[in-house]
């Protein structure tokens, strides 16, 4: 008589609690390797504009959406996002790891044009699996990326400077990117008959913006943030408070309006955007112990850290500055 099988009942409680106690084990790692220095031995360079505004973070049928920032000056950033092409949807969610990937290889490597072997390399990079899903998930990025269109316009007090132009100003891209992953294992450089390389160029004025307002922040800490719950809005949260309180001069409170202004407001429970910057907050005081950041009614409570994250280092352009559109 054979036996029959009763699989065994998930224990989800139990599953949480692994799941809390191994991103507390991570992030108390972060803060070991912040007291040593090696934190900062790495880092990617972000866009100022696209930690300060953000995109969705699900998809949307919306061809153009609006962020704002108020920044530490008193001066305002405005971000519109445009999907600019036919067919193909507004980037969301996590393309925001790719764009920033993407930025950050082109800011370091002091070119405009990045391949699709460096494509290759982000899945690497990141510990992405190269499965067929995997790289089917990486060209539907890639699509949406290309059809960006992003509006930048910095509000002083005595000025106003806008930029207007597609985040990508050319792309050859693969029909079939497995195919051209595969090719480029066995060392072949591009699939027969094609002349130019694979690959994405970058609007050189949006790519003279980014290398002039960027932020350094730890790699080891944006790959954590990739893969913990809470998903884009909480790495969000937690990079923005990452520069907003390391160019901090002095205590300022950021209004709750002024945080959901900035940051997508697509959940129907707005209670639970409060329970994130709470998580964010958390964990950036054991990252960055001496960070000066808390709750208050009226919204988040920011000063000047008494010691940086990332100590400054004039030959890795990290420096405190006084406005963040100096930076």
């Amino acid at each position: 008589m054979s036996e029959i099988l009763v699989r065994k009942p998930r224990d989800y409680a139990k599953e949480r609690k692994a799941a809390i106690e191994a991103s507390v084990d991570r992030t108390v790692a972060l803060r070991e390797d912040r007291d040593t220095g090696a934190l900062g031995d790495e880092v990617i360079k972000m866009a100022q504009a696209l930690i300060l505004c953000t995109l969705p973070y699900r998809p949307t049928a919306e061809r153009q959406v609006v962020r704002s920032a108020r920044l530490s000056d008193g001066s305002t950033l405005r971000v519109t996002f445009t999907a600019g092409i036919n067919g193909i949807d507004m980037a969301f969610g996590n393309d925001r790891h790719l764009m920033a990937w993407l930025f950050d290889k082109a800011i370091n490597s002091d070119t405009a044009f990045v391949t699709i072997k460096s494509a290759s390399d982000y899945l690497r990079e990141t510990g992405k699996s190269r499965n067929g899903d995997r790289v089917k998930e990486l060209a539907a990025r890639l699509s949406r990326l290309t059809g960006l269109v992003i509006g930048i316009e910095r509000r002083g007090a005595g000025s106003t400077q806008t930029v207007m132009l597609p985040m990508i100003a050319s792309s050859n891209l693969p029909s079939n990117l497995t195919v051209q992953l595969r090719a480029e294992n066995s060392g072949q450089r591009s699939i027969p008959g094609m002349e130019n390389p694979f690959g994405i160029q970058l609007e050189e004025r949006f790519f003279q913006d980014i290398k002039k307002h960027h932020v350094a922040i730890p790699r080891r800490l944006w790959m954590q943030l990739q893969g913990q719950k809470g998903g884009p809005q909480l790495t969000d949260l937690l990079t923005f408070f990452v520069y907003r309180c390391y160019c901090a001069q002095s205590e300022t409170v950021i209004p709750w309006a002024g945080l959901r202004e900035q940051f997508p407001q697509d959940d129907s429970n707005p209670r639970r955007f409060k329970v994130s910057v709470k998580k964010a907050i958390v964990q950036l005081r054991v990252v960055w112990p001496e960070i000066r950041i808390d709750i208050v009614k009226e919204g988040v409570w920011v000063d000047r850290a008494m010691q940086p994250l990332l100590p400054d280092d004039p030959t890795k352009k990290r420096i405190r500055r006084l406005s963040a559109l100096n930076q």
